[in-house]
């Protein structure tokens, strides 16, 4: 028992040293997990992110949004649904363009609060119905391509803030803000009418 338990703890050990070692090519199992994952973005633990978002009244006022985990400067995307979806069903792919921060700054112990400043334009909640809105984290950051400039400070029915699904508008803004950029956690809440 003990010979077993000591090959794996030689094992793991191994993947974490192959991770730092550039001429061996295997894989963290941590990565397998979650495929962006790295130690580079994290904090001094293993913890994967984790966010919170701040009630905020009226709804017109940015959300505030606290992550814990990061220790690298991200861009944080808010996506939704569009008015003329139906907001009552759960789905993964929202698509419209809420609320942009271009680069946020982590302290050391990994733990930020932030609002979305640069951008920030929700649709009004139907009484009695929920609505469902994700914040993305890219890091590296990214910077504002055209598409995007043209989403940004438009009205939340505008066309330019609609890309169809988060998977587009993921490659959208990686293709024209930074293609080694890579959305390493999203955190997603509800908002009551």
């Amino acid at each position: 028992m003990k010979l077993i338990l000591m090959f794996n703890l030689l094992f793991v050990l191994k993947f974490v040293k192959s991770y730092s070692d550039p001429n061996h090519k295997y894989t963290m199992l941590l990565s397998l997990l979650r495929p962006n994952w790295s130690f580079k973005d994290r904090g001094i633990t293993l913890v994967t992110p984790m966010c919170e978002v701040h009630k905020r009244y009226p709804y017109n006022r940015p959300i505030g949004v606290t992550v814990y985990g990061l220790t690298r400067d991200f861009t944080a995307v808010l996506t939704g649904y569009g008015l003329d979806q139906d907001r009552t069903k759960p789905r993964s792919n929202k698509g419209y363009l809420y609320g942009w921060n271009s680069r946020v700054k982590p302290s050391y112990n990994g733990k930020v609060s932030f609002l979305f400043y640069s951008d920030f334009a929700v649709p009004k909640p139907v009484k009695g119905q929920s609505v469902e809105f994700c914040s993305h984290i890219y890091s590296p950051p990214l910077k504002i391509g055209p598409s995007v400039r043209k989403a940004l400070g438009s009205s939340v029915d505008d066309p330019n803030r609609n890309f169809n699904s988060d998977e587009k508008l993921d490659l959208v803004i990686r293709r024209e803000g930074n293609p080694h950029s890579r959305k390493i956690a999203s955190c997603c809440f509800l908002t009551h009418g």
